[in-house]
């Protein structure tokens, strides 16, 4: 059997069932435990019975299926032991990412920007340069070609700043609207924006364009943002962002996505923020939400990880602020996402446009024209298929930690710029991908009961219930420097010899 054998005599006319391997329990106070199946998102809490039912299952391997396993089972908590899940994971996993019907592409019109944002990925020297009349005509020819015999496509907005050259946007959206409604195309847009030009009437027509969201970053209360996220004259910025975000949500033109960025010096402006955002009227109902992100070095520009936080505090850290995001009605109830590393970076059929028409995978290399997989205004390298070899080879299935995870269905390797570039990244946020969910997990999964009234507060048992308890984690094995670069160390082999 794929995941091992039967410990008990076999009666042939029985059906066999086992645990899923991508179930995580959670103890809490009373002999209670919150489970969780990370395939089939199933969400209960057990009592002392259940864990007697599970608790025999995981003694016997496998055991006959019997009534007592019924609501186990349509939970998705056990599986026919026949199944080999991680194979069934796998092909979930490569359905999405080589879905020819949908295509995903990320539009920078620009890299320059009226922020001098200090750990900003492209460092304080950002281009000035637009898309040319040129460059925009052959972006929005590359589109329609590979637009052919889409069923849905998604565009994102994307810079340094892209507000800093809106002629791009109308231009590019109008023609991809025109053909994608001529064809049956089901077409979104979102753009990622410092906020500062989001005024009424840029809103007014961007939903024209069809930009249904966009996210906008504030660093905490009004003097810590405008201390990180000023204009590059120094001048603050926070005030007026946040005129713009009420102005926009109020008239429903946009909804709009408030990220913070997180490290060791912020979290308590952060909590500021959050009671500043729920004073101005923002709210899930009116369109607002906002989440959190930790400052990670990932590029050679970036200068910020004297600040970045490890992995396992920023997790605590995020936590107790979406715990406060959750009470002020800033944030939805957490949910484990569904292969979370799916994004431009891995899809064969998905790529970044810069302003001079360079093609890339992911948003983290586009300052580096040596690290393009192609162009849409001229001839490829040789270099270039290289490059791009290594994102379509790159899969979480080809390292072990990642294979083995409990978290395999949820992250999917997270962000597979840490594996194919590795060197490029500095310091342990910038290097090592497994995201805040493998250190808060349990953490999550609580906030999420206690706000559907499944538990009280003093149901988390501080001695067992956290994700990370001493040196032990509920969620497995996390990478390390030695794993990750070892994964990185053998794709780099495999590339080369496939491409010799």
């Amino acid at each position: 059997m794929p995941d091992g054998a039967l410990h008990t005599a076999v009666d042939h006319d029985a059906t066999y069932i086992k645990a899923s391997r991508y179930t995580v329990l959670v103890p809490l106070k009373g002999q209670r435990q919150l489970a969780y199946n990370t395939v089939s998102q199933a969400f209960s809490i057990w009592d002392a019975d259940d864990m007697g039912h599970w608790d025999a299952l995981q003694s016997a391997g496998h055991v006959p299926f019997s009534p007592a396993y019924r609501g186990f089972v349509q939970g998705g908590y056990v599986v026919n032991a026949d199944t080999d899940e991680r194979k069934i994971v796998e092909t979930n996993y490569n359905g999405v990412r080589y879905n020819d019907g949908h295509m995903m592409m990320t539009v920078a019109p620009t890299l320059s920007c009226n922020f001098g944002c200090h750990y900003c990925f492209q460092g304080v020297d950002k281009p000035l340069t637009k898309m040319t009349p040129k460059v925009r005509e052959a972006t929005t020819d590359y589109l329609l070609r590979e637009l052919q015999g889409r069923k849905s496509f998604h565009l994102t907005w994307y810079g340094g700043e892209p507000l800093m050259d809106m002629q791009s946007i109308w231009d590019i959206s109008a023609e991809t609207i025109r053909y994608c409604d001529a064809n049956g195309i089901r077409y979104t847009s979102m753009m990622i924006s410092n906020g500062y030009k989001m005024t009424v009437p840029v809103a007014e027509k961007l939903k024209k364009a069809r930009v249904s969201k966009v996210q906008i970053t504030l660093d905490g209360n009004e003097a810590t943002h405008d201390s990180r996220r000023h204009l590059t004259s120094g001048k603050g910025t926070f005030q007026k962002i946040m005129d713009n975000i009420k102005a926009v949500t109020d008239l429903k033109l946009l909804r709009v996505s408030i990220r913070v960025n997180i490290d060791g010096n912020n979290e308590a402006e952060a909590a500021l923020l959050l009671d500043t955002l729920q004073a101005a009227g923002l709210s899930v109902k009116n369109g607002v939400t906002v989440y959190f992100a930790p400052v990670e070095s990932v590029a050679e520009a970036a200068n910020a990880c004297d600040s970045c936080l490890s992995k396992t505090d920023y997790a605590a850290t995020e936590t107790r602020l979406q715990n406060l995001a959750f009470e002020k009605g800033l944030m939805p109830l957490p949910k484990a996402p569904r292969h979370l590393g799916l994004c431009t970076a891995v899809k064969p059929n998905s790529f970044v446009v810069v302003p001079n028409g360079d093609l890339h995978k992911c948003w983290d290399t586009v300052m580096d024209s040596n690290l393009r997989v192609g162009s849409v205004m001229s001839a490829a390298r040789k270099s270039d298929a290289v490059t791009e070899a290594k994102w379509n080879n790159w899969s979480p299935l080809n390292n072990s930690v990642c294979s083995d995870c409990v978290l395999l269905p949820a992250c999917a390797g997270a962000c597979a710029f840490k594996f194919i570039h590795n060197d490029y990244a500095s310091g342990e946020a910038g290097k090592l991908p497994c995201p805040s969910l493998k250190f808060n997990l349990t953490e999550q999964l609580f906030l999420r009961a206690k706000a559907r009234g499944f538990v009280q507060a003093d149901d988390w048992d501080q001695n067992n219930s956290p994700t990370v308890t001493g040196d032990e984690m509920r969620t497995g094995n996390r990478h390390t420097l030695d794993s990750v670069g070892a994964a990185y160390d053998d794709m780099n082999a495999f590339t080369a010899s496939a491409s010799a």
